[in-house]
C-alpha cells in the first residue's frame, strides 16, 4: 500500500512521514527531497532559476516514479494538479495533516533554512493563510483522511493513522 501525507508546508509530513515508515516497516520517500536532489539543487533554487511551473512539472513525475508500497511526504503544493489529486485518489490511501495556521507559524518561524520558496518571512501568517485559502478544498478532495496534527507528537499522529487505516480496511 503507498500512503500519501498531504497538507501545508509546516504541518509535519516529513517528520510524520518517517516515523510512520518506521512504524509500519515500509520506505519512506519525500517528494521534495527528492526533487531537490535529483535537479542537484534546492527547491528555494528551483523556483529561482527555473520557475514554479518548471517545478510543478517535475513534481507531478517524481510523483509516479515511485514504485511498490511506501509512505509518501508529497510536496505542500502536488495538490494544485488535479492529476495528482487523481492519482493520490486511485493510488493509494491519503491523509491531510492539518495544522492550524498559528501552529504552522510557529513552527516556520523556527525553520532555520528558511528556504520555502511561497513564504515571506517578513509576514508568515498572511503568506499561509493566502496559500491556505488557495489549497484547503483541495486537501480535503484528495484526503481519505484528516488527522489534526497540533499539540499531538509524533509518535501520538502516527498511532492515530494506524488506527484509521486498520478501520478504513475493515
Amino acid at each position: 500500500m503507498k500512503i500519501f501525507l498531504i497538507g501545508m508546508m509546516g504541518s509535519g509530513k516529513s517528520s510524520v512521514g518517517e516515523r510512520l515508515s518506521k512504524y509500519m516497516d515500509m520506505p519512506f520517500f519525500d517528494t521534495d527531497s527528492m526533487l531537490a536532489d535529483s535537479e542537484g539543487i534546492s527547491i528555494n533554487e528551483i523556483f529561482k532559476k527555473k520557475g514554479e511551473q518548471y517545478f510543478r512539472q517535475i513534481e507531478k513525475e517524481s510523483l509516479k516514479k515511485i514504485r511498490g508500497d511506501g509512505v509518501i511526504s508529497c510536496g505542500g503544493g502536488s495538490i494544485l494538479a488535479k492529476e495528482n489529486r487523481n492519482y493520490l485518489k486511485n493510488k493509494g490511501y491519503t491523509i491531510y495533516l492539518k495544522s492550524s495556521l498559528s501552529t504552522l507559524k510557529k513552527r516556520l518561524s523556527n525553520d532555520i533554512n528558511m528556504d520555502r520558496p511561497l513564504i515571506d518571512y517578513k509576514n508568515i501568517k498572511k503568506s499561509l493563510k493566502a496559500i491556505y485559502e488557495e489549497r484547503k478544498l483541495l486537501f480535503f478532495e484528495s484526503a481519505n483522511d484528516t488527522v489534526i496534527t497540533d499539540n499531538k507528537s509524533l509518535d501520538d499522529i502516527c498511532k492515530t493513522i494506524i488506527k484509521n487505516i486498520k478501520v478504513e480496511k475493515v
